[in-house]
């Protein structure tokens, strides 16, 4: 899959989410490091929601699956998850196991 198809793909997963207009804005290129350690590389893609009550934004990045699918990981900005660090982050604390 392409990064153009894992894109879209992230966009219809968005707005199913939303439930409402998403528009691509940017893919943001993002490296959190804890410790000196990386805890997370990838590309964030960025889009604007139109029509939204809550938010004007929303994150979204695929996690490969094959070659062939991904499953797409979608945070919608609502404060104060508003940039992509804060989204990955809360990502992130939402998969560690106590």
């Amino acid at each position: 899959m392409d990064s153009r198809q894992q894109r879209e793909k992230i966009k219809d997963a968005i707005e199913r989410k939303a439930l409402c207009q998403v528009r691509y804005l940017h893919t943001q290129p993002l490296r959190l490091v804890e410790d000196g350690q990386i805890t997370w590389r990838g590309k964030v893609e960025v889009f604007q929601l139109d029509g939204h009550p809550e938010a004007k934004v929303a994150f979204g990045w695929g996690i490969p699956i094959d070659e062939n699918r991904i499953e797409c990981v979608t945070v919608i900005g609502r404060p104060p998850l508003e940039t992509p660090v804060m989204a990955v982050k809360a990502y992130l604390a939402s998969r560690k196991i106590d």
